[in-house]
């Protein structure tokens, strides 16, 4: 195969070096294998090597900023991605032997030791350089972000770094000596500015996988407050972040569309899950008074929460009815849902998926039930959802055996409908089962 003319192989490594991360990653594994080494290809490989090397190296230098250079929510500090590259470009420009010094460090050896000091020399440079606004290659960032912020941002780079490792330590099980090393970093940053204390744990939070978690650094920092006081501090943003975030989540539960699927009820099922984590976070971070500003909100919040789940759990039987229908035996038959499979028609298949979204939702808050005051509702609602099915599946079963009371071919599938509905509210060994058994007694109706 023929090599890339020289003008086109320019265009493909514009195209790589403006490719965001996740693309270069995918096109990097893409041409990884035997193929990507050949003809034209090769030249292409090499620079994708290279870019993803030069990245490495840019994004290790510029970690402690790297997280906030993204899409985040509009009231978090952000930058356009487009920030990383640039402050590289100008780096590479102002101070290339601090860039290539940190290049020839950014290797597994030297950073066992630790981030090697260039690193925070470059931010320092980078700081400057923002804040100074002389050097054309610093100046083009004015026109995409708030360069007084990504200045604050970099003086504090150092600081961060070194946090950095001690940061899920905070966050898992905060002690009295860590504690103390987050009072520390709290004071170095406010030695430097002294409203550096919220862009401080803003900066952390970015590094969380969760990152309402910083209200446990944040409460160690300020060694407990109540909820009057924090309400009224320079970081109560942060706890105001965390209740806005419940509200979301209680209407994404109250509102979640069941006719999308199970997809959409395990998305309820999460939120449901991270509501309970955050409740605990902040009841243990903040010592909530009963009239206080947010502990009345925190207790509205629960039972707001206990409400929307359980108005979801109460349809379950309703809809499990509506999507495995019966026929009345008797004049009184239909009444509390008794009677026998009816198999008319084959599965709605839009029911069907209400139901499952229904279930997947019920099924994976189970682990957060019983703490959220809803556990008990749910034991209940499965209760009754497991005695009709088991109800129906012996029904539909003695139809699939005898081909009395409706068509088996339906039939068989309204079984394999009950089997998936019963891997969700109990397991999927008894489903199995379920399957066996129908196998069985298709087999002999043969």
């Amino acid at each position: 195969m023929a090599g890339i003319a020289a003008d086109k192989l320019l265009m493909v490594r514009k195209l790589v070096e403006t490719s965001p991360d996740a693309a270069l990653r995918s096109l990097e594994l893409a041409l990884s294998g035997p193929a990507g080494g050949q003809g034209a290809l090769a030249a292409v490989r090499r620079l994708v090597e290279d870019e993803t090397a030069a990245r490495y190296v840019r994004n290790s230098v510029l970690a402690p900023i790297a997280p906030l250079c993204a899409v985040r929510d509009t009231e978090q500090t952000s930058f356009p991605p487009r920030v990383l590259s640039l402050l590289w470009e100008a780096l590479r420009t102002v101070a290339p032997r601090q860039v290539e010094e940190a290049a020839a460090r950014c290797n597994p050896w030297d950073l066992e030791q630790g981030p090697p000091d260039v690193f925070n020399a470059l931010c320092k440079v980078a700081a400057q350089g923002v804040r100074a606004q002389a050097v054309p290659a610093f100046v083009v960032l004015d026109q995409i972000c708030d360069v007084d912020e990504l200045a604050s941002c970099l003086e504090l780079s150092a600081i961060v770094r070194s946090a950095l490792p001690k940061l899920s330590e905070w966050v898992s099980r905060m002690s009295e000596e860590r504690a103390s090393s987050a009072r520390l970093a709290y004071n170095d940053a406010c030695n430097i500015r002294p409203d550096a204390g919220p862009l401080l744990f803003e900066m952390l939070a970015a590094h969380l996988p969760d990152d309402w978690r910083i209200l446990r650094v944040i409460s160690a920092v300020m060694d407990r407050p109540g909820d009057r006081f924090w309400a009224s501090s320079e970081v109560s943003v942060f706890g105001e972040r965390v209740l806005a975030d419940i509200e979301k989540s209680i209407d994404l539960v109250r509102g979640f569309d069941a006719d999308k699927g199970e997809a959409e009820g395990r998305r309820a099922a999460l939120a449901a899950q991270k509501m309970s984590q955050q409740i605990t976070e902040f009841e243990q971070s903040v010592a909530l008074h009963r009239d206080g500003p947010w502990g009345r909100r925190i207790a509205k919040h629960k039972l707001a929460i206990a409400q929307a789940v359980e108005s979801r759990m109460n349809v379950a039987e309703k809809e499990l009815l509506a999507t495995l229908p019966l026929r009345p035996i008797s004049i009184l038959g239909g009444k509390n849902g008794k009677g026998v499979p009816l198999l008319a028609a084959e599965p709605d298949e839009r029911q069907a998926r209400r139901m499952t979204a229904i279930l997947a939702f019920v099924a994976d808050i189970r682990a957060c039930a019983a703490h959220s005051g809803y556990g008990a509702s749910r034991t209940k609602v499965l209760e009754k959802l497991n005695g009709r099915l088991d109800q129906y599946i012996e029904d539909i079963l003695y139809v699939v055996r005898t081909g009395e009371g409706g068509d088996r071919a339906i039939a068989q599938r309204y079984l394999d409908l009950a089997a998936g509905f019963i891997a969700y509210s109990r397991d999927e060994k008894t489903a199995e089962i379920v399957r066996r058994r129908a196998a069985a007694a298709m087999a002999a109706a043969a």
